[in-house]
């Protein structure tokens, strides 16, 4: 027996329901046992917010994630870093038109650490910040 019209459409309306949810709740962000957050000045863009939220995974090792807002037209959200580094939180400041992160990653067993430097330039076309082959040289103070 076909359902009336109605019912239809109350399935319809549940199903899409449903479907949104699920769609939603997979955009949710990771608990982060920790979230260090800021803002900084990036020449050419104006202020830039950042949190970098970051969970240990062991042997002294932490999963981050860094977002960064800022406004260029209309609000704006990117993630420019998910990885695994060591003694968090990432540093992130504004020099010379570009957005720098600074991590520091350590040998196992060694208290020498080296420090790897992103560097991220802002693409107004685009409207995103797009990372630099030589993060080092374009993020010295």
């Amino acid at each position: 027996m076909p359902l009336p019209p109605i019912s239809r459409a109350a399935v319809a309306l549940f199903g899409l329901a449903a479907l949104a949810a699920g769609s939603a709740g997979s955009q949710a962000p990771p608990d982060w046992d920790e979230v260090h957050s800021g803002a900084t000045d990036v020449p050419g863009v104006g202020p830039v917010h950042f949190s970098v939220g970051y969970s240990s995974v062991g042997y002294d090792h932490f999963r981050s994630e860094i977002v960064v807002r800022w406004r260029d037209g209309a609000d704006r959200t990117q993630a420019i870093y998910d990885g695994i580094y060591d003694r968090p939180p990432a540093k992130v400041w504004g020099i010379q038109g570009h957005l720098c992160v600074s991590m520091q990653a350590c040998a196992r067993y060694e208290d020498a650490c080296t420090t790897q430097m992103l560097a991220y330039r802002y693409d107004a076309a685009a409207k995103a910040f797009n990372e630099l082959a030589d993060g080092e040289a374009s993020c010295r103070r």
